[in-house]
């Protein structure tokens, strides 16, 4: 449950709904992208789901309640970060083949994987933290999908934006003060 209002709160600035908003419109094979999309993010899920139950059994409670703290802290500034540019030709026509790796590479590493392999290091439970995770990415990615990607400029969208972004901070400093023993409690 924590892995899927951390992500769903780490993806409420639509980049990804919009960018996969934006795919669909333009490409005429919409059910290949969407499994490509979200085969890409289950593939890097699980292996930040089992890198994180592998750190579970290798480091203390605290350095991995800090490694919560630190991923929620780079999900904040991820939320309140610049846009990218956007996509170019390059990937609206793209093969298949490329795109998957294409989508595969950009979301190693992403904030999402961040946070599942780092609540996942919490608890133990990979997998758990996977699956809540891509229910969070999904109910992030729900309203651009269905409203397209001009939401994102919407002010009701950037205020979100700015309300998630507030308590993934409050939340990692949060959890970094347990980590230190300074309050009870430290996920």
């Amino acid at each position: 449950m924590l892995a899927l209002v951390a992500v769903a709160l780490a993806n409420a600035d639509g980049r990804t709904g919009s960018f996969l908003s934006h795919l669909l419109s333009v490409r005429p094979d919409r059910r290949t992208v969407t499994v490509i999309a979200f085969g890409a993010f289950i593939a890097n899920a699980l292996v930040a789901a089992v890198a994180g139950s592998i750190a579970n059994r290798m480091i203390g409670q605290g350095v991995a309640a800090l490694f919560v703290a630190f991923a929620m802290a780079s999900a904040v500034v991820a939320l309140l970060w610049r846009d990218r540019a956007a996509p170019g030709e390059s990937i609206e026509h793209a093969p298949p083949a490329i795109l998957a790796g294409r989508m595969l590479a950009a979301q190693f590493g992403d904030r999402s994987h961040f946070l599942i392999g780092a609540l996942a290091a919490t608890s133990g439970a990979g997998l758990w933290a996977a699956a809540g995770g891509l229910i969070g990415w999904t109910i992030a990615m729900l309203p651009f999908l269905a409203f397209g990607p001009a939401l994102r400029k919407r002010r009701a969208a950037r205020i979100i934006c700015w309300v998630s972004a507030a308590i993934l901070a409050f939340w990692g400093l949060r959890t970094a003060m347990g980590a230190f023993g300074l309050i009870g409690g430290a996920a």
